[in-house]
């Protein structure tokens, strides 16, 4: 008579462990790969543009201004808590048949200061949307993101270092006046460089 009571227990407990593997807090700390992308930023920056340019949107990365632009050193990397207009740019194709250049439209970004005094960068809308930390680095002029990517409607955050291809990180940086990017390096789909433009705004 027992053996059934035991078995739903053994469920449920599976059930709640599970949750709190799905819903383990965000991180500071990179993965090994995580790290690696980080150390070949500059090779990103550099063979994303070039294959952007020599397929024909040279004006395309002008008109984006410093968003584009890798020279781009401001100090206050962090982004102010609040809301945001956020897009993300593709830059580079990852292998061929894949598009150089690609610019999505404007979604809803908001970033966050946790209890424990992290700033935490949520992208609300869309079917892709990265969350995650946004880290110090040492650096006056440049923070850190380390996060994950939520596709679809999923409604959980998944945990970050369990599935390579849903990692992120990225160089945060100040580029104008209440406006920020995050520069995905080598990220698992489509292109060599990933950038999320970020704009303060008071209201969406």
């Amino acid at each position: 008579m027992l053996a059934r009571p035991l078995i739903a227990l053994s469920f449920l407990a599976f059930s709640a462990l599970a949750d709190a593997a799905a819903s383990q807090p965000l991180t500071c700390t990179p993965t090994r790969a995580d790290a690696d992308r980080m150390k070949r930023l500059d090779l990103a920056w550099k063979e994303a543009r070039a294959d952007a340019i020599r397929n024909g949107h040279g004006d395309d990365l002008r008109r984006l201004g410093p968003v584009a632009d890798p020279r781009v050193d401001l100090n206050r990397p962090q982004p102010t808590p609040g809301r945001y207009l956020c897009r993300t740019l593709k830059l580079g194709a990852a292998q061929e048949g894949m598009l150089p250049y690609i610019a999505y439209g404007w979604f809803r970004c908001q970033v966050t200061l946790s209890p424990g005094g992290d700033l935490e960068l949520r992208k609300v809308s869309g079917s892709q949307r990265p969350v995650g930390l946004i880290c110090p680095t040492g650096e006056r002029r440049t923070a850190r993101f380390v996060g994950v990517l939520e596709l679809g409607d999923e409604t959980r955050t998944p945990r970050y270092g369990a599935d390579p291809e849903r990692d992120l990180v990225g160089l945060v940086q100040r580029i104008g006046d209440e406006r920020w990017r995050v520069a995905f390096p080598w990220p698992a789909y489509e292109s060599k460089l990933d950038i999320l433009e970020l704009k303060h705004v008071r209201r969406w």
